[in-house]
């Protein structure tokens, strides 16, 4: 998280993060370490999300498919989940 986020900003993040599951091991993403970065602008009135999930590493086409799968199913769950916390900011995730 950002050094600059207020205390509220931050908790409310961190408790989508842990309620936000990957669904292969209903662990929590937060647990994972799926989420590299959280940019917070009071101003700009934008949360941006840097996520970090990572390529796979064999050629296999299904496993590629399977990743993204994965991926897409994550990120648009913690889109959703930080809608619902902040109706009024604009959320971007991001690689």
């Amino acid at each position: 998280m950002s050094g600059t986020m207020p205390l509220p900003i931050q908790q409310k993040i961190d408790s989508v993060l842990q309620r936000v599951k990957e669904p292969e091991t209903r662990r929590s993403i937060a647990e994972l370490n799926l989420v590299r970065l959280v940019r917070y602008s009071e101003n700009e009135k934008r949360l941006i999300v840097f996520m970090a999930i990572a390529e796979p590493r064999s050629t296999c086409m299904v496993c590629s498919v399977v990743n993204e799968h994965l991926r897409s199913s994550i990120e648009r769950n913690l889109s959703e989940e930080l809608e619902q916390e902040f109706p009024d900011i604009s959320i971007e995730i991001s690689d």
